[in-house]
């Protein structure tokens, strides 16, 4: 079995997974979907092998993201699962022990 057919987004229109770039794009509705799928790290693998240079996939905003092609390479790995606020939608870096996020102060950050 090809490992998107297991993919949380399968049957979504692609659209969704290329918002506006930031601050007027609008992550959350594609972030929900990586946020549950089971073959995040073969996506953030796949991402990498074609060089992709825009959109979100394995959860990270690439043309949002700081480090975003760092942060595929973790997930790909296996080593991270992106966590973000949930008020600007920002990365929170993995090795932060604060529950709140650096750019906004918002402290609701889902695990």
């Amino acid at each position: 079995m090809n490992w998107r057919q297991r993919a949380a987004c399968r049957a979504v229109a692609p659209g969704i997974f290329y918002p506006a770039a930031p601050p007027k794009g609008d992550p959350r509705q594609a972030l929900a979907y990586c946020r549950r799928c089971p073959v995040l790290a073969r996506c953030a693998g796949h991402a990498l092998a074609i060089a992709q240079r825009r959109g979100i996939v394995a959860g990270v905003w690439i043309d949002g993201d700081r480090d975003a092609h760092v942060t595929l390479r973790e997930i790909g790995r296996g080593h991270a699962r992106p966590r973000r606020c949930v008020k600007c939608w920002r990365l929170i870096e993995s090795a932060r022990a604060e529950r709140s996020c650096a750019l906004c102060g918002f402290a609701e950050i889902p695990v």
